[in-house]
């Protein structure tokens, strides 16, 4: 099993999660529709494209070897397991605090990084965010908790 299989098992995940929010963004008023439509657009006819292009390179790839295809499902759902954390973090905390506790956890967990690095780009990407908040003037909506 190579990377190039895990790779289109998570491709075909991040182009579904495109198509559900541009789904999703098409029930938003038409003021707010307007970022995360184009934005899921984008990234759905992105991720289309680069899932069938690496679907025809494995096929080319299989076809030259003549090799029997298996495919460990582990890896791509960790990473899944990982997005799927992070956005029911935000549902249930607010963005700021999910980001916070995934990039921290995350950090630590799948990139082996110390505490003290871990916690100085958490900080960076935390105010990079909130620079970017108001500057843009983002209302993030509210959550479970309310905050």
């Amino acid at each position: 099993m190579n990377r190039d299989y895990l790779n289109l098992i998570f491709s075909g995940f991040l182009f579904l999660l495109f198509t559900l929010t541009l789904i999703e963004a098409l029930t938003f008023s038409q003021l707010a529709q307007f970022f995360p439509l184009y934005i899921s657009i984008a990234g759905a006819v992105l991720m289309f494209i680069y899932f069938i292009t690496q679907v025809l390179a494995i096929y080319k790839q299989k076809k030259e070897e003549g090799n029997p295809v298996t495919i460990p499902l582990l890896q791509p759902l960790k990473y899944i397991g990982w997005i799927i954390g992070y956005l029911l973090l935000v549902f249930i905390t607010g963005l700021m605090v999910a980001t916070t506790i995934f990039l921290f956890i995350f950090l630590i967990f799948e990139s082996k990084m110390k505490l003290i690095s871990a916690g100085i780009s958490v900080a960076c990407v935390l105010i990079g965010v909130s620079l970017l908040s108001s500057a843009l003037d983002i209302y993030w909506p509210t959550n479970l908790l309310g905050f």
